[in-house]
């Protein structure tokens, strides 16, 4: 089912340009303008300049920024800075990180070349929509450059962990080959793996596996459509890095590394927005429950003048009363999520937190007329955009998309504090998706609706890069 394959790879130079970690970036899709301004700042060869080059006055068709990446790839390997492999590998890729509760935790995954399949056809399943714009950037980029800086992160299934103990022994066995640390303090550590026993080893056993795209769906249909192009023209090519294949990273879905981050709604720009209105709607399908900071000290499902300032642009941030009632709504919400579909809300001007719990699933059922199924329905993220933002708060599906009125945040706290100090109209906080809806709803051949996952830690760009044969 999944055709896995060695490479030989290209990387940074650790002579050549120091401590890996300042030519490394996340993701192209997580740099905002400030993370682009500090990878350029960080080092003349951050990998930035390709993965997601600026834009410069005076561009043209023929100069910008995907033909500056891809001269800075050819200046680089001429420079020795960029330097291949002398045969192919698969790839240890081991993330040691905390996570945002502190918890430590390791996930272990491998870096090869993955043919590429269409979906539904060769067992390479996906699960979130993709949007044309990042399309056509990633394409544009792969023209010019015929090389991946980043990674499309893959998930299968092995409960024996079988793959998972050939990487142990590797890691125990010697010092890693790269290493690096990532802005959130991840550390990443690859280690070559370049015995032919042990290749076969992997790449037998990934030929029974079903893959599962968990972040790169954009970087994955992009592949798609630049191998039909290239059907198109004249090119040729040989070898095993082609545009048959893209460089990806495989993780086992029962790692216990593994972990799926929430991602938190932020509401703003609704015109003529009534809170108190707004309440009302909520009560008529959720259950309630408010959390009073206002110097309250009990419990009520109903609002009170006190509860909510009209008018009132913000609530400072602090004070124990406020952080007692950020506490039992974060426990509340985590420890109902269990069993229900619960959301966590905070409103500008609001004296209290409010836990919204659904009183009857099958709402969804008659709410939406589209073909999904029953499992699609339940999602929290689905019941959130179906029956809230779009029925209650009219954020339709095109607005969604368009990010009109909300915006996605990792972070509870940055969520909470930028809605009392007066940034957004609302937060809600969401509970993280389920590895199980993801394959399930992935399995069926549906997408979740927009930001329903946010594997953490992120897959660095720039660790290992593949340039094809053509």
């Amino acid at each position: 089912m999944a055709k896995i394959l060695p490479f030989r790879a290209y990387h940074f130079d650790p002579k050549k340009v120091g401590n890996l970690s300042a030519v490394v970036t996340q993701p192209y899709d997580k740099i905002d303008a400030k993370a682009q301004e500090e990878y350029y700042r960080r080092h003349a060869n951050n990998v930035v300049r390709v993965t997601k080059g600026k834009d410069e006055p005076g561009d043209t068709e023929r100069n910008n920024k995907y033909t500056r990446a891809g001269a800075f790839l050819k200046d680089w390997t001429a420079g020795g800075f960029l330097v291949r492999d002398t045969e192919p590998a698969i790839y240890s890729y081991f993330q040691s990180f905390k996570t945002p509760g502190g918890e430590k935790r390791v996930r272990k995954g491998f870096i090869a070349l993955g043919v590429l399949e269409e979906f539904g056809k060769g067992g390479v399943h996906a699960h979130e929509h993709t949007l044309a714009k990042p399309k056509q950037d990633r394409l544009s980029l792969t023209r010019a450059t015929h090389a991946t800086t980043g990674h499309i992160f893959m998930l299968y299934s092995d409960r024996k962990m079988a793959i998972n103990k050939l990487l142990d022994a590797e890691a125990q066995s010697r010092p890693p080959d790269f290493l690096a640390r990532d802005d959130y303090g991840a550390e990443h550590e690859v280690w070559r793996i370049t015995d032919k026993a042990n290749i076969d080893r992997i790449v037998k056993d990934m030929a029974a596996r079903e893959l599962f795209i968990a972040d790169g769906h954009h970087r994955y249909e992009t592949a798609l459509n630049f191998r039909e192009e290239m059907k198109g023209t004249r090119a040729t090519w040989t070898g095993t890095e082609t545009p048959d294949s893209r460089m990806m990273t495989f993780v086992n879905m029962d790692d216990e590394g593994l972990v799926i981050l929430p991602t938190h709604r932020l509401i703003h720009s609704l015109s003529s927005f009534d809170f108190r209105a707004f309440r009302g709607s909520l009560d008529k399908q959720f259950e309630v429950k408010e959390y009073p900071f206002g110097g309250k000290t009990s419990s009520s499902s109903q609002p009170e003048p006190c509860c909510f300032r009209s008018g009132a642009p913000a609530v400072p941030p602090g004070g124990a009363f406020e952080e007692r009632a950020r506490a039992e709504l974060l426990e509340d919400l985590r420890i109902e999520g269990l069993e229900a579909h619960v959301f966590g809300l905070a409103a500008k001007g609001s004296d209290s937190y409010f836990l919204l719990a659904l009183k009857d699933v099958k709402v969804m059922d008659s709410l939406i007329t589209e073909k999904h199924s029953a499992a699609w329905k339940r999602l929290d993220v689905s019941i959130l955009h179906s029956l809230i933002l779009e029925s209650m708060l009219g954020i339709d599906k095109k607005k969604l998309e368009a990010q009109e009125n909300v915006e996605y945040v990792r972070y509870i706290e940055e969520a909470l504090d930028g809605v009392r100090a007066g940034k957004h109209q609302m937060a809600f906080i969401m509970n993280p998706t389920k590895l199980a809806e993801v394959r399930d709803i992935a399995g069926k051949g549906e997408r979740m609706p927009q930001k329903s996952t946010d594997f953490f830690p992120k897959l660095l760009s720039g660790l290992l890069i593949n340039r094809m044969n053509l």
